[in-house]
Parts: structure tokens; C-alpha cells; sequence
């Protein structure tokens, strides 16, 4: 965090008026829950479930303290400062804008259903050859996050890449509203997070909040051009500030010549008249995809796009996001088990089909947790089945009760039933590999992180991959 005077803050602070306490402190550390009170602290007094640690308040040297409620305070005497307001969760937004407004660096916003990560990681390495990068942190993107986020903006920050994660309604306007990316990107929209959503169309509208706010003359909208449910939004406000990427002719950034190389993919990227050759580290041509929006985002940065595209080569792929792995028996393991979701679950089943080649395809797949339990997730579970079959996945293990339409649409299509397993722990999911796993073999592991960490199934893990 950027080092504040209080009295800078609270001239921004609307009707903040010390009752207790005097000095100008020097603000190093913004909390908003009593607990973490400290040394040279600002506490927005939002939740108060937990008890006041008299003791900790009072050897709190040169703290601040902001609420409605300054009399539960007084025992700490003149050494804390206290500022009433009438509103403290107003207050704590203009503390936040006003500590948005003291970096006007690049900060770019990804959402998508799937690839964010993955995404977010590319622009951060191609954003560090030119800049200190603020980022979230993996795939914790929880709001409740933002806030350590946004404080870990300071004066060496050259830029920001923020993951926009989608649970319910009116989450990517909490994003926006704290970060305010002035560059978006929107990889995808399939269905997912329909436990919070309810129903699929309540979680594309969702997924549209990526519009709010967007200023049509200097801010950026990156989006994805193939994509069928992002072509329905209507973006005619922002025609001028949008960049297309994909792998269809019109697109601004475009992806040509995918192919399957040794130990990622290569594509000719055409921008404007010229033409770059890429490697993207990652198989898959939803890879191709993150790596297009990647390269604009940083293009959109001022970075020269051969640079970007050069760079591209050196990025280290996210753990867990099909990681290739050497397993028992010489067989060859992918290790996707980080998030699960129907359309990476079916850009997962199109790897393992390529890379398999002429080798035994088996697959494990598992329930998906924001799925629920409704019609909707039955048909995409069904749908998950019909890939299954598509891309001629020779053993199928379905984990988890939920996940078992999988199963039945694979049995419904003519998978033959000795190959297609049902299991509820690692313990019996390891049994049946162990029957198969060999040289020729290629094992995709396609499960929630939840269930990964369950015994049964982290033990699975550590004995499958030598």
C-alpha cells in the first residue's frame, strides 16, 4: 500500500469529524475488520462480530479509527484516533476511489467462464518485461479479495491484471466498481455458476455487466469474436473501442495455421498487415484463444505485439491446468484438476483426443460443484457424455453421484458398458487405473479441486503420477 497522511484521507471522506484523539498519522495498512487493528492502521469499522481487543486497541500507535459508533471506543483514550460519520460503508467507497485515482497505470479486467487464470498469468508475463504488475493471486478471485488487491497497487506499479470471477448477478459491477479496468476482456460465456445465477440465461446477462460502466471513447473492450453468446450482447455503444480476437476472418487479432506442436501450440497471429509466429506453452485451441486475448491486452499497453509474441514462448503454464504428467505403468497423465466447468471439461476431452493419438483415451471426469443439481445441469452433464463418445474416449470413469449422467449418455450412445466405471472415492477410482495404466495409455484427470483434496482422492493422486 502507498504510504497516506490521514488528514489526506480525510479530506476525502465526506462529514468525517474527529471526536477522539489528534495528530496526522502516516497510514501504512487499511483494515476493515476490528481484529486486525494495528500500528500506524485506518480501520473502517464495517463488521463488528467479533469482540473489541481492548489491549490490541490501545498499543494500536497512531491508528485511525472511522464509524458510526465512536462511544465503543473511548476506553482507548487520546492515543486512537476517532473520526464519526454518519455512513461508514459510504465512507470506506470514498476511500476507495480516492485510492484508485492515485494510479492512473493500465488495469486490466478478465472475465470469461473459462481461461481467466490462465489468461490473466499470460498478460502479467508479458506485461513484466516493461512493468511491475499488481495481480490476483491465482484463481482467488473472491470480492471479498479485492480490497488486499487494490492496496497492493503503489508508486512502483507500472500495471494491474485483475481475474473477474462470476457467481451470482452484480458481481462484475463490484469489480468494476472497485477497480475500474479501463481495459476488458471477455474470453467466453457458456453456462456455469448456475448455483448463484439459478438458470442460464440469468448468468449470461450476468456475464454483460462487463459493459458497465465502459467509457466508449478511452477505455478498451477485448472480446472474443468466435464466441456465440458474446455475438448476441449488443456492444453497437463501443464499436470504437472494441478489439476482436479469434480465429475467423474480421477479427482484429487473428490465429492462423493452429497447430499441435511439441509441448504447446503454434498459430500464425495476424494483426493489421502483418504476420507473427507464436508459440503459446499449453495445448489446446482454447490456449490459442487466451493467448490472442493476451497479446492484445499487452498490445493495448503499448507493448509491440512482436515482443508480446516473442514472450508468449517463455510463459510457464498455471499447475494443474493440463499439466502434463509421467505415471504409473509409463502412462502419460493430465493433471486438469484445478476448477472444473463444462467447457473447459470438453477443451480438456478434445486434448486428451489429440494428443492421444492412437493411444488408450481414459478419461475421469467428476461432478461439477457450480453446477447445482437442476435440469439444466443434467443437460450439461448429458452434453459432457456426448463428448465423451465424440472424441473416442476408450475408458470412462464418471466420479461423483451428480456427474453420473455422463455415464448414462456415454452407455446411451453405444460406449460399451465393461468400459464406463462409476466411483465415489480415489480409492476405487485408482483400482481401475491400475488396470489400464501402461505405456500406451494417456489418463485425463478431470476433477473439482474440492474433491482433490479429499483423502481418498489426494492419496489417488500421489500414487497415480511418479
Amino acid at each position: 500500500m502507498k504510504r497516506l497522511y490521514w488528514e489526506d484521507i480525510k479530506a476525502r471522506i465526506d462529514g468525517a469529524t474527529v471526536v477522539q484523539g489528534d495528530g496526522n498519522p502516516l497510514i501504512d495498512h487499511v483494515v476493515t475488520k476490528r481484529h486486525k487493528i494495528d500500528r500506524h492502521t485506518l480501520l473502517f469499522d464495517l463488521y463488528r462480530k467479533s469482540e473489541i481487543d481492548r489491549a490490541r486497541f490501545r498499543q494500536a500507535e497512531s491508528a485511525v479509527v472511522v464509524t458510526n459508533r465512536p462511544d465503543e471506543f473511548r476506553f482507548a483514550g487520546d492515543s486512537l484516533i476517532v473520526a464519526e460519520v454518519a455512513d461508514v460503508d459510504k465512507a470506506y467507497w470514498q476511500f476507495i476511489d480516492y485510492y484508485r485515482n492515485l494510479f492512473p497505470i493500465p488495469i486490466i479486467g478478465v472475465t470469461g467462464t473459462c481461461g481467466k487464470t490462465t489468461t490473466k498469468e499470460m498478460i502479467k508475463h508479458l506485461l513484466e518485461s516493461r512493468y511491475r504488475v499488481q495481480a490476483t493471486y491465482k484463481s482467488f478471485n473472491g470480492g471479498h479479495r479485492n480490497h488486499r488487491y487494490l492496496l497492493g497497487i503503489d508508486d512502483r506499479t507500472g500495471a494491474a491484471v485483475i481475474e473477474m470471477g462470476v457467481d451470482r448477478p452484480g458481481d462484475l459491477k463490484f469489480y468494476i466498481k472497485y477497480f475500474r479496468p479501463g481495459i476488458r476482456i471477455l474470453l467466453n460465456i457458456d453456462v456455469y455458476h448456475l448455483v448463484g445465477c439459478k438458470t442460464p440465461e440469468r448468468y449470461f446477462k450476468a456475464k454483460t455487466e462487463i459493459l458497465h460502466d465502459l467509457d466508449p471513447v478511452r477505455d478498451t473492450l477485448i472480446v472474443n469474436a468466435d464466441d456465440e453468446n458474446i455475438r448476441k450482447i449488443d456492444m453497437s455503444r463501443f464499436q470504437n473501442i472494441l478489439v476482436s480476437f479469434g480465429l475467423t476472418d474480421g477479427c482484429h487479432f487473428r490465429a492462423t495455421d493452429v497447430a499441435y506442436g511439441q509441448g504447446g501450440m503454434r498459430f500464425t497471429l495476424r494483426h493489421r498487415n502483418e504476420r507473427h509466429p507464436v508459440f503459446v506453452p499449453g495445448y489446446g485451441t482454447h490456449n490459442v484463444y487466451n493467448a490472442l486475448a493476451a497479446i492484445a491486452a499487452a498490445w493495448s499497453t503499448g507493448i509491440d505485439i512482436a515482443e508480446a509474441c516473442g514472450r508468449m514462448a517463455s510463459f510457464r503454464p498455471v499447475a494443474e491446468h493440463l499439466e502434463f504428467r509421467s505415471g504409473i505403468g509409463g502412462c502419460t497423465v493430465i493433471d486438469d484438476t484445478w476448477n472444473v466447468a463444462p467447457l473447459s471439461m470438453a477443451a480438456a476431452l478434445d486434448v486428451l483426443r489429440n494428443v492421444a493419438a492412437s493411444k488408450t483415451k481414459i478419461a475421469v471426469l467428476g461432478y461439477m460443484p457450480q453446477l447445482g443439481d437442476g435440469e439444466d445441469a443434467r443437460r450439461e452433464y448429458a452434453k459432457i457424455g456426448e463428448k465423451a463418445v465424440e472424441v473416442g474416449v476408450d475408458v470412462l470413469i464418471v466420479v461423483g453421484d451428480e456427474a453420473k449422467e455422463i455415464g448414462r449418455k456415454a452407455l446411451e450412445l453405444g460406449m460399451d458398458p465393461n468400459d464406463v466405471f462409476f466411483c465415489r472415492t480415489g480409492t476405487e477410482v485408482y483400482a481401475i487405473l491400475q488396470t489400464f495404466a501402461n505405456r500406451d495409455a494417456v489418463v485425463l484427470l478431470k476433477l473439482a479441486h474440492r474433491v482433490m483434496m479429499e483423502d481418498s482422492f489426494r492419496e489417488m493422486k500421489a500414487n497415480l503420477i511418479v
